[in-house]
């Protein structure tokens, strides 16, 4: 556990919900995932239907490790960021820098 190979593993993640502080969507990612990609698919969702909302114009999510506070950039991948098997990754919205 804990490793990021990016040959064959795949991480169990968990990401938190922007707003609702109870609700995660559970995922198996390959480290070579990268933020944007992630984003784009909870923006998609699953049978369920999307994860949450888009984001308000102006503040774009980001992806946050929570073991260490990363902020991961929209081309960085998982393993790049050193995501652990487990980790729960905060999805949040930058503010527009006006």
């Amino acid at each position: 556990m804990g490793t990021t190979d990016q040959n064959n593993e795949v991480l169990e993640v968990r990401f938190a919900h922007p707003r609702e502080s109870a609700r995660y969507f559970e995922a198996e990612v390959s480290p070579s995932l990268t933020a944007g990609q992630a984003i784009k698919n909870l923006l998609e969702g699953d049978d369920d239907g999307p994860f949450m909302d888009p984001p308000e114009p102006g503040k774009p999510y980001a992806l946050v490790v929570s073991s260490t506070g990363q902020v991961m950039t929209p081309n960085m991948s998982f393993a790049d960021a050193k995501v652990a098997d487990g980790e729960v990754l905060e999805v949040g919205q930058r503010g527009s820098g006006a």
